[in-house]
Parts: C-alpha cells; sequence; structure tokens
C-alpha cells in the first residue's frame, strides 16, 4: 500500500481538475487517436505486412515512449530471425494473456522496458503501462523500480489503487475518456518529466490554494520527506531550560546553552508587531516607505541595539548592507519584491524566494548567505510559518538526525523541505514546552546545538 503526502496529493488533485474539462495540454494528450490506439494500429500493419517500415513505423517514439532507446534499427539489427517471425512474436503479444519474460531473450537490453510499454499499449484496457518515466515516477511516489516486470506490474497496480482512492478514473466521465493505465501513464510521465514550475503552470497551481505544492522538486531530488530521529535528548533539554527562563539575559548557567541569550527573538517580535508591522505593512511596501521599513527592523533608539537582525547572521553586517544598498538604488522594484516574498498570497513561497534572488543576486557570492537574508525576513515576519535558515547551522542539525544530505547554495526547494521538518520540531516542542512555541524557538534550539553539540 502506498498513500500520498501533501505534494503528491496536490498534484494528482490538480491534475484530476484539469483533465476533467480539458483533452489535452502542453505536456498530456487524450485525444483521439491517442498513443496507444496509434500503436495498436501501426501493430496490426506490422503483422500484416511484415517490412522494415512498417515496424519502424510501430516501434517509434511517436507512440512508443521507450522506442528512443537505441530505435527501431538498433532493434532489427539485434534481431536474429526473420522479419515474419518477429511479427508473429508482436501478434503473440498482442493475443497473450499475460507476460512472458522469455520475450526479452531475443532483444538486447535496452528494450526490455520497451517490451513491457509495448504489451501495455497493445491491451491498455486490461494491462499496465510500463517505461523508463513511468518505473522512475515510483520512487516518486515512495514505491520501488524493480528490475522485472511482474514485480513492476504489482508497483503500477498499487499506485493505481491510490489514484483511484483519490480521484477516481477521472477520464471516465468525460468526452475524451481513455483506459485507466493510459491515463495514470500519462500522469506519471508529466511527474516525471516537469519540475514545479512547469506543473505548476499546466495545472493552474497557484498559491496559495496550492502551497502545499512548494518543494516538488527538491523532494523529487532526494526521494521523499525528511524524517528526523533521536531529537529526544536535546528536545527534553531544551524544553527544561526554557521552561526555566534559562535563555534570559542575566539567570545562572544550569541548563543546556544557558550561556546564550535568547529571549531577546521574543523582545524583537513584540517590537515589530507593535511598532513596525502597523506603520509599515511588509506586504505592501512602496518606493517611497521600502528604506524606511528596512531601517525600522534595526531602529537602534526602539531597540537598544545596533546589532538586530545582525545577530540572527551571526554577526554578518556585509549582507545587510548590500542589501539595504540594492534597495536603495531601485526602491520601486525592491518594494515590489519584498512586498511579494513576505505575502502568502502571491504566488509559490519557492518562486517568491527565486524572485528574491534574481532581484538580490549581489547581496553575496554565496547563493546561501542571501537565502539567509530572504529567509530571516519570512521568519521575523512570519514566525509561525518560517525558520531562517544558516547553512552552517543546518548542517550540523540535519546531519546528526537526518539522511539529509543539505546543498549548498541557493535552494528554495530543499528550503521547504527544511521548513517542513522543523514544523515538527516545533510540534513536538509546543507538547512540552510552558508557552507557545514558534520558528523563532526551533530557531534557537538549532542555534544552541551549533553552538553547544549534545546537552
Amino acid at each position: 500500500m502506498v498513500r500520498f503526502g501533501p505534494r503528491h496529493e496536490a498534484l494528482v488533485t490538480a491534475w484530476a481538475d484539469t483533465i476533467t474539462s480539458t483533452s489535452s495540454g502542453e505536456h498530456y494528450d487524450f485525444t483521439a487517436p491517442t498513443r496507444s490506439t496509434q500503436l495498436q494500429n501501426r501493430a496490426t500493419q506490422f503483422v500484416d505486412n511484415p517490412t522494415t517500415d512498417t515496424f519502424e513505423a510501430m516501434w517509434s517514439p511517436d507512440v512508443l515512449r521507450n522506442a528512443i532507446y537505441g530505435g527501431p534499427g538498433a532493434i532489427l539489427n539485434n534481431w536474429r530471425d526473420s522479419i515474419d517471425e518477429l511479427a508473429a512474436l508482436i501478434d503473440s503479444m498482442r493475443t497473450a494473456s499475460s507476460y512472458d519474460e522469455a520475450w526479452e531473450r531475443q532483444f538486447p537490453a535496452f528494450a526490455q522496458r520497451g517490451l513491457w510499454e509495448l504489451y501495455g499499449r497493445l491491451n491498455p484496457e486490461d494491462r499496465p503501462i510500463i517505461n523508463n518515466w513511468v518505473g522512475s515516477a515510483f520512487t516518486t511516489f515512495g514505491l520501488q523500480n524493480p528490475q522485472s516486470y511482474d514485480a513492476s506490474a504489482a508497483q503500477f497496480n498499487t499506485l493505481q489503487a491510490q489514484y483511484i482512492e483519490t480521484v477516481g478514473h477521472v477520464t471516465a466521465t468525460t468526452p475524451h475518456e481513455v483506459p485507466l493505465t493510459e491515463e495514470l501513464e500519462q500522469f506519471l510521465y508529466i511527474a516525471e518529466t516537469a519540475d514545479e514550475s512547469e506543473l505548476r503552470t499546466a495545472f493552474g497551481m497557484d498559491a496559495p490554494t496550492h502551497d502545499a505544492f512548494a518543494g516538488w522538486d527538491a523532494m523529487i531530488t532526494h526521494g521523499d520527506t525528511i524524517e528526523l530521529s533521536g531529537l529526544r535528548p536535546i528536545l527534553d533539554a531544551f524544553n527544561q531550560a526554557a521552561n526555566n527562563d534559562a535563555y534570559e539575559s542575566d539567570q545562572p548557567l544550569d541548563h543546556w546553552g544557558a550561556n546564550h541569550w535568547e529571549t531577546w527573538k521574543d523582545d524583537y517580535r513584540t517590537y515589530l508587531e507593535t511598532t513596525v508591522f502597523p506603520e509599515y505593512d511588509p506586504t505592501e511596501l512602496t518606493a517611497d516607505t521600502v528604506i524606511d521599513f528596512i531601517d525600522a527592523l534595526s531602529d537602534s533608539d526602539a531597540l537598544g541595539t545596533t546589532k538586530i537582525p545582525t545577530y540572527l547572521l551571526g554577526g554578518r553586517w556585509q549582507p545587510l548592507d548590500d542589501f539595504r544598498t540594492i534597495t536603495a538604488n531601485n526602491p520601486g522594484d525592491a518594494a515590489a519584491v519584498l512586498s511579494a516574498l513576505l505575502d502568502d498570497e502571491q504566488g509559490s513561497i519557492t518562486e517568491r524566494l527565486r524572485r528574491f534572488n534574481d532581484f538580490y543576486a549581489s547581496i553575496s557570492d554565496s547563493g546561501s548567505e542571501r537565502m539567509s537574508v530572504a529567509t530571516m525576513l519570512l521568519m521575523i515576519t512570519h514566525p509561525d510559518q518560517y525558520i531562517m535558515y544558516r547553512y552552517s547551522m543546518f548542517s550540523d542539525f540535519f546531519d546528526d538526525f537526518s539522511t539529509y544530505d543539505i546543498p549548498n547554495g541557493f535552494n528554495p526547494s530543499d528550503y521547504i523541505l527544511m521548513n517542513d521538518a522543523l514544523h515538527s520540531v516545533r510540534a513536538d516542542l509546543d507538547t512540552y514546552n510552558d508557552t507557545p512555541v514558534t520558528m523563532l524557538d526551533v530557531h534557537t534550539l538549532l542555534w544552541i546545538y551549533h553552538r553547544q553539540g549534545q546537552p
């Protein structure tokens, strides 16, 4: 059994909504004659008139995706018998009651999944359609990608059952109905070949309605969501310290990380919510207000220090100085970019982060540092939703408590996966902490672990 996660479900639901009313798009096509119907017709022509030309027409990427590997010429060059016998084999595949792996011994190894796909398309009402892209997509949906037909067919059937449970046979109620296996094959093909941006465009997956889909590209790269383990000792130590006010500026050093003053973040949050945001709406900045907004974030008179939010960058002032300079040089465009970044109604978080990266590309040679600035702004504006990214801090944490390998640079999809995983840490902290927990507290936990190590 397989269960769709939030991103899988968001994609399959958007796909279903689209193909209910639209028979074709840039990445799919259910109009008649379908790829499978065309292949069946060409197979009949080859069986009735076995020639090189009729075989090449059948074993073509136009109707058989896997034919792109090797092509028909490579199949014919490796076929040891007559072309009539090849036609007889194809005819036996049309009428067979089950797949015969003995067929594969008569073809080169690269043609294996081409045969699987051919077998399925010859009778898609009763057979799964499996090719290289479908097999790769199995792993995207939490399954294995087996090397035998029977095992792959079992995976296809498992995925098909979950697909039916989630959206049903979508085209069955439309004028462009196709067999369920052909519908699912096209879905898996697009899931495997299109990136997050292309999928959002193809299926109208605008945020925030479809923001659960954010992070799709990183999930594809890494195979699944991030699983954390072994956290109990640091969660217990953190909660005990926090519940005893250990992170206040003047408390005795009796708890894990108690030499760190971290409650300034709560004071800073109060300052932003009571003083800055009422005057400057972060989601509606203008050319006239954007610099005042940035300056208010670090108002030394109001805060009693010039180091906030430099504290969050580990004391590095240069990225923030560059950030302010770029903004001042083009305040109109900067206001639009920052308002979009901080407004969940303005597209997916991955696209908003990419827009920030494009505009502020000269903040630093380090994409990771630009990500730190962008996510710092997200965290202080939306502390219930986002955590600030710092490569070294995140690397220490995820290296020790997961199998996730953090990429360096500006990677929005990876950030979403990490942010999602850290929401589970927030939930654990919230269970035992005496006060409500935000991602600011999770940031404190990661920072203390980065500086102190294990309790």
